[in-house]
């Protein structure tokens, strides 16, 4: 009987999707496993632990695994290329615009102080004109 309960302890688990993609990108330049852990404030909602780690698969992009270890138990978690992608973009999205409100505040810092640019509107017109008329040169001159 003790033969039989060891038997099915040990028995392998059915590969999921998880364990598909993880199985495939073996191989691939991936970083080292990352773990964080979570709690919120005073402990409401237990504490969390997040195990992070990226594959970098050629002609198809980066793939995040992400194992969850919490108080309901264990989650995985497979966020393929696509996502990489997006969550990569939104992120880029965030810090561009930190950047411009940053500049814009800086800009309005300096106007309140009494600063005045030395590269006025006028100036920024004609050089833009200049850009584009250089341009236009180059197309006139490139043959087709």
């Amino acid at each position: 009987m003790d033969e039989d309960r060891s038997a099915t302890h040990f028995k392998a688990a059915d590969p999921d999707a998880f364990d598909r993609a993880y199985g495939q990108a073996q191989g691939f330049p991936k970083t080292k496993p990352s773990t964080v852990v979570v709690a919120n404030v005073m402990g409401i909602g237990g504490v969390r632990s997040y195990q992070v780690e990226t594959f970098r698969i050629p002609d198809v992009g980066d793939t995040t695994f992400i194992v969850i270890t919490g108080p309901e138990g264990l989650q995985r978690v497979h966020l393929p290329p696509l996502v990489t992608a997006v969550v990569a973009g939104q992120r880029a999205s965030l810090a561009d615009q930190a950047r411009r409100r940053h500049g814009q505040r800086l800009a309005e810092t300096r106007r309140a102080s009494g600063f005045t640019p030395t590269f006025t509107p006028a100036m920024r017109a004609k050089a833009l004109a200049t850009r584009k008329a250089k341009a236009a040169k180059r197309r006139a001159r490139k043959p087709r």
